[in-house]
């Protein structure tokens, strides 16, 4: 499976605290939308109309208008921002599909560039009109180890008035690229690379807000947990058999979750640890699957301490394995069984906190996806 690498780096305007700049981005099991938005201006206005501009697009795309009309709407709402004191901004908004399919919708912007095979190379767009305004369109294929660079005119127009006249432009990033970027050095660094070559070539200045995004395609590094029993047992056996053969990382928590595992693969249960409080839960082992524990206790626990840094998590308990596991992949399938258990409306576990399976999943769902996770949910 693909998964696109989101690098970011940017530099305010000299005498600057605020940058007019900002990204925004996406994903979902249908692909993955990122925005770039350059503020008309500098300072607290730049910034303000770059959020507004980015917010919109990102809530029309969701509200299940295509990238192409959602773009064309916005571009065509900017006109009215060349005559009336309203916030005016530059963006470019691409879709990548989860096959590697792009398509980048630019307005006011630098051509996007893509690396392929270690060769960079200048998108040249497509140009239509939105009603009074120009939409420039490109599009191609993201294979693994490729690269699609987004920037702001602070990098294109680097060098203004100096040894590059009207600007580096986007065949400038290209040739810098080409030049220096070595195949085995750190794609990640690249765009902190290109915008300090800006200001080098400015004299030492950033003369304007400058960002560069690069988005990377890398095979994506899977996880699936499975907690709960489907709403009917008819589906034991499709439910398992969907889990075990699932790429990369094997997650199961709930204990009559586990006693359907073993009694659909005929693989033992072997006790690690019995657990003895809250904060030692209990823990098995089944044969080709990575972490085996508890249920809502577990899930809870996990959704509280997800978004602890790393470095403060550790193996000595299996919920914090677990993190360690969730903050490790870039892909989490949740299976989640809609069957009942009537344990957790006893009240103890409303006394001390302890959230539904659904609500806790959900729960975590959502926080995976503020960390730039793809989550994908599947009831049963």
């Amino acid at each position: 499976m693909k998964f696109f690498d989101d690098f970011l780096y940017q530099k305010n305007k000299k005498t600057y605290t605020v940058c007019g700049d900002h990204c925004m981005y996406e994903r979902r099991s249908a692909g993955m939308i990122y925005i770039l938005c350059d503020g008309i201006g500098s300072g607290i206005y730049a910034n303000i109309s770059a959020i507004t501009c980015a917010s919109r697009i990102l809530e029309l795309f969701r509200s299940g208008i295509s990238i192409r009309i959602t773009s064309e709407m916005v571009a065509a709402s900017m006109h009215r921002a060349r005559k009336e004191d309203i916030p005016f901004s530059a963006f470019s908004a691409a879709l990548i599909l989860p096959d590697g399919q792009f398509t980048v919708y630019s307005y006011e912007s630098p051509n996007p560039v893509i690396i392929q095979s270690n060769h960079a190379a200048a998108l040249a767009p497509r140009f239509y009109t939105a009603g009074f305004e120009v939409i420039g369109e490109t599009s191609g294929i993201l294979d693994m180890g490729d690269s699609l660079l987004l920037f702001s005119d602070g990098i294109s127009q680097a060098g203004l008035g100096r040894a590059y006249g009207t600007g580096i432009g986007s065949d400038g990033v290209v040739s810098w690229i080409n030049l220096n970027h070595k195949p085995d050095d750190d794609i990640a660094g690249l765009p902190q690379q290109i915008v300090e070559m800006c200001k080098t070539i400015s004299a030492g200045n950033y003369e304007d807000d400058s960002t560069l995004a690069l988005l990377h395609c890398r095979d994506a590094k899977e996880l699936t947990l499975l907690t709960g029993p489907p709403s009917r047992q008819s589906m034991d056996s499709e439910y398992v058999t969907e889990f075990m053969h699932k790429p990369g990382q094997k997650i199961v928590c709930g204990s009559t979750t586990t006693d359907i595992i073993a009694r659909e693969t005929g693989r033992a249960v072997v006790p690690l640890f019995a657990g003895n409080s809250f904060g030692q839960l209990p823990e098995y082992l089944i044969e080709g699957i990575d972490l085996v524990t508890e249920g809502a206790i577990t899930l809870n626990q996990t959704y509280n301490i997800l978004d602890e840094p790393v470095e403060h998590l550790s193996e000595n308990s299996v919920t914090e394995r677990l993190c360690l596991m969730l903050h490790g992949a870039d892909v989490i399938h949740l299976m989640i069984g809609s069957a009942a258990n009537a344990a957790h409306d006893d009240l103890i576990f409303k006394q001390a906190g302890v959230h539904i399976r659904k609500s806790a999943i959900q729960q975590i769902a959502a926080r995976l996806r503020s960390m730039g996770k793809l989550v994908i949910e599947k009831y049963y």
